[in-house]
């Protein structure tokens, strides 16, 4: 607990708490400005709101370190022509808060900084093993993906490939998935408690008492032997992911979230998924690079990534790194490009992504998604909007201090904006009065300028009419069409018709809201032939599509999830719930 609330209080010095002088924090959350050394080119470029409301940047223009970047295929690729993944040191709050709100994957060269002697970094893998000998943790790409406990010594002395893909940087030699211990979700609090007393939290995470917190709460350890590794996947987190290297040297591929035009191209990009182009695109990845020990790579929400650690790179023993997430800031700038091709993943139709999404989107007004979208509507709605936020003496632009003005000032409004908002985490309970304060007030800075960058798509600062408009129109056309899909796969559905009728709404939103010119419409045109694609192929075929896309809209996960717990001393098996684990233990 004594080391909990040290992990709450630190760097809390640098940092106002008192709730009296919220406009000395509003201007302070502003003051640092934006210094990397590549300037504005590492930003996502301007947009322009003429655009159609489901058009998406490409990834040279959303990402600044992929401006000069050109795709080749991925038998053409080579790891030393890619482009270098952007690399930090010294990470300021203000640099580090626009990467992450643009959703840039980043190194972090010295991300360890200041860590003692005593931190969970310098362990060894046996040291994870002698400390909590009966942690449980999955063994990844076994069959079942069974789980063993912390005192087996085979898991951090004996490799065990597994499987190999040809399109993965091993190549055909098989790789050892990785041993992954979720302390955060799967093991005792007494257990958790104690593995807390020797984590540290990485210096540009502690600006913020709800970043400190979260990395405290969610990480989870990643022990891989020298050619362990992972295939292409994207993660399933809504947020941000830092993955800390402590021992060894991970290889990392990765690419951007692939966009997706229509629901048939709906999928989650789960491991292996998209090896052989059995997605609607294939694994092109962009850059190669490497991630040593005291370094972090930090991702955003649907990067795509594999990983290696790579004989040449290590010598033969175990590997450590730890993965966990954080809140502050949101990544909004992400979000705001690519709502339409999330909202056909699984981040927006089984994980509550998007839903995190409503109060920058809508600034709180009620969007009801029942009528076909109206664009006359929604700029009446933006309209209005802009009244209430300046009153009869505004000049029709919002600005980040008047969004905090309407917001986050009188105590109702607060309250409104923390739970729609989300930012009653879990761990709210285990603050001090006095902390939560803190964290009220950091919560209305982080909400006011996530708010004001979702919106602002030219970079002037300030919200525009048209902006709001189109907005509001987005949100409400992704919303409309994905619950629209949702219906037409109801129990008692029919794979015919259910294509046809996703076939006759997706042609009707690509031509009005995606495509330029309605009557000239490459990507209506890509779904007409799909469809006739999977006709021809037969019922079965059909069928198939739908329930995959159907099942995208369940969510299932818990602590009813069951387990198969192996013994490699003894050979013996058995299936337990996370539930039960945790009762055992």
């Amino acid at each position: 607990r004594n080391r909990l609330q040290d992990q709450i209080s630190a760097g809390a010095g640098a940092m106002e708490r008192s709730v009296a002088v919220r406009g000395l924090l509003a201007a302070a959350a502003l003051a640092a400005p934006w210094r990397h050394a590549a300037g504005d080119s590492i930003r996502p470029l301007p947009r322009s709101v003429g655009r159609p409301v489901l058009e998406e940047p490409s990834a040279q223009d959303h990402y600044g370190w992929l401006r000069n970047y050109t795709e080749v295929p991925h038998a053409e690729f080579q790891s030393d022509t890619g482009p270098p993944i952007l690399r930090v040191k010294d990470l300021d709050d203000a640099t580090f808060q626009q990467l992450i709100r643009d959703g840039t994957p980043f190194v972090v060269d010295d991300c360890t900084r200041g860590f003692d002697a005593g931190a969970v970094s310098n362990f060894e893998c046996k040291d994870f093993a002698d400390r909590w000998p009966t942690g449980n943790m999955r063994a990844e790409y076994t069959p079942g993906q069974y789980h063993i406990y912390l005192k087996d010594p085979g898991w951090y002395s004996t490799i065990a490939p597994q499987r190999s893909h040809v399109e993965h940087m091993a190549k055909e030699n098989k790789i050892a998935g990785p041993y992954i211990w979720h302390v955060k979700d799967e093991e005792p609090l007494k257990t958790k408690r104690q593995v807390q007393k020797h984590w540290r939290t990485p210096y540009f995470l502690e600006h913020s008492l709800a970043n400190r917190m979260e990395a405290n709460e969610s990480f989870e350890f990643w022990f891989s032997m020298a050619g362990g590794g992972t295939f292409t996947h994207a993660d399933a987190y809504c947020e941000s992911t830092i993955s800390m290297q402590f021992r060894g040297t991970k290889r990392w591929r990765v690419q951007a979230f692939p966009r997706a035009k229509h629901f048939l191209n709906a999928t989650s990009f789960g491991d292996e998924q998209i090896y052989d182009h059995k997605q609607h695109v294939p694994w092109t990845p962009e850059s190669e690079f490497t991630v040593g020990p005291g370094q972090c790579f930090i991702f955003p929400t649907g990067y795509l990534h594999e990983t290696y650690v790579d004989p040449a790179d290590n010598d033969h023993g175990c590997y450590t790194a730890s993965t966990f997430q954080f809140n502050h800031p949101r990544q909004v700038n992400l979000y705001r490009s690519y709502m339409s091709s999330f909202s056909m993943s699984h981040y927006g139709m089984g994980e509550p992504c998007l839903t995190g999404m409503t109060s920058y989107a809508t600034l709180f007004s009620k969007l009801d998604v029942k009528g076909t979208p109206d664009a006359a509507a929604m700029r009446g709605q933006a309209e209005k909007l802009i009244a209430q936020l300046e009153g009869s003496s505004g000049d029709g632009k919002i600005t980040r201090d008047e969004l905090y003005a309407h917001f986050c000032v009188d105590k109702q409004s607060r309250k409104r904006v923390m739970k729609a908002g989300q930012f009653y985490y879990t761990w709210h309970k285990l603050l001090s009065a006095e902390q939560k304060a803190q964290m009220e007030e950091e919560a209305m800075n982080t909400w006011s300028e996530d708010a004001i960058q979702y919106h602002d798509i030219d970079r002037d600062r300030a919200i525009s009419l048209d902006e709001l408009a189109q907005s509001l129109l987005q949100w409400y056309v992704v919303r409309w069409r994905s619950e629209h899909i949702k219906q037409a796969g109801g129990k008692k559905a029919k794979a015919s018709k259910w294509l046809d009728t996703v076939l006759a709404s997706e042609d009707d939103v690509l031509r009005k809201y995606y495509c330029e010119d309605p009557t000239a419409c490459p990507a209506a045109d890509e779904l007409s032939a799909y469809g006739e694609q999977l006709k021809k192929k037969g019922k079965k075929a059909v069928g198939a599509a739908m329930r995959k896309v159907s099942s995208m809209f369940e969510h299932q996960e818990g602590d009813s999830e069951t387990l198969t717990m192996v013994d490699r001393a003894t050979g013996s098996s058995g299936q337990k719930t996370v539930k039960a684990i945790q009762n055992e233990l």
